[in-house]
């Protein structure tokens, strides 16, 4: 089973770099990394955050967050734009290709779990399926605190 999930897991990474690499330049893509991917991740999650969301968010500084940010303008994957009551605070948000990026992979994860549901025998089998999902997250969540 242990082999079968690492077959699983690096099929399903394979899938998301294919992805990656129709939406990013060779350039682009050599310089993406898995930090840069998570940013992304936070910055959609946050829904147009400012600086020190992202900062509280990641537990890291404004200034290191400034030099994220700057790399991932200059790969146009989030642009940021000033506020109008404060000019002091910017906000961040995914562009287009930023967005087509999580998209894709969740394409990635919602054809798994749609053929886990067309696999499983019955309904019973699908609720013991997310619950070792569930199980599984909460304890990946548990496990770094």
């Amino acid at each position: 089973m242990e082999q079968k999930f690492s077959s699983l897991v690096n099929l399903l990474w394979e899938a998301c770099i294919l992805n990656l690499n129709t939406i990013l330049t060779e350039e682009e893509a050599n310089k993406f990394s898995n930090n840069d991917y998570y940013y992304l991740l936070v910055i959609q999650s946050l829904q147009k955050p400012n600086f020190s969301q992202i900062a509280e968010k990641l537990s890291i500084t404004k200034p290191a967050v400034s030099v994220i940010i700057r790399k991932l303008i200059s790969m146009d994957l989030v642009s940021k734009s000033q506020s109008i009551e404060d000019k002091r605070i910017y906000y961040v948000e995914l562009t287009d290709k930023g967005r087509r990026i999580l998209q894709g992979d969740n394409a990635i994860y919602k054809w798994v779990v749609d053929n886990i549901a067309d696999i499983a025998a019955n309904q019973e089998e699908l609720q013991v399926v997310e619950r070792i999902f569930n199980e599984l997250v909460k304890r990946l969540e548990n496990k770094g605190r």
